[in-house]
């Protein structure tokens, strides 16, 4: 039985490092494109549903992100439509919406978001725990009539 060459070998695994890392370099990241104006959200991949609380407060990072070359203006009709968001289960069926109150005052609101720029704010969606278990759930937001979506998985606290 021969032994390899350690030359051998270490220029092998040189090369499958050097290709490995071209690669990951060059992978599509997830986003908004170039060109493009779009909303990313972040929830926590996991989230404690704790017993005996009639809310489960959810994290929620909400980045709109402009790619474009230009200034954007953003108008929602009124105040109570710059976040609205739904939640259903894995399967689809759905479990709770809000973001947007019986009343509110009829007034055009607007912002602009500068090229290459973000948006960002940090929300807490009261979850009703009555309408929860354990398992994966899909939150769909929009803000500034930008949509996005994200999973998110409630878990035992224990």
């Amino acid at each position: 039985m021969k032994i390899p060459n350690i030359n051998m070998l270490a220029t092998t695994f040189l090369i499958i490092l050097v290709i490995s890392v071209i690669a990951y370099i060059n992978r599509p990241l997830p986003g908004v494109p170039d060109g493009e104006i779009g909303l990313e959200i972040g929830v926590p991949v996991e989230h404690s549903l704790q017993a005996g609380y009639e809310t489960i407060p959810l994290p929620v990072v909400l980045r709109l992100r402009n790619r474009t070359a230009s200034e954007m203006t953003l108008q929602v009709a009124d105040p109570c439509k710059v976040f609205r968001f739904v939640v259903t289960t894995s399967a689809g069926e759905f479990v709770q919406a809000g973001g947007v109150k019986d009343v509110c005052a009829q007034v055009v609101k607007s912002t602009f978001i500068n090229p290459q720029e973000n948006i960002e704010e940090i929300r807490q969606i009261p979850l009703d725990a009555e309408r929860y278990q354990i398992g994966q759930y899909r939150l769909m937001v929009k803000f500034w009539n930008y949509s996005g979506e994200a999973t998110f998985n409630l878990v035992d606290s224990q």
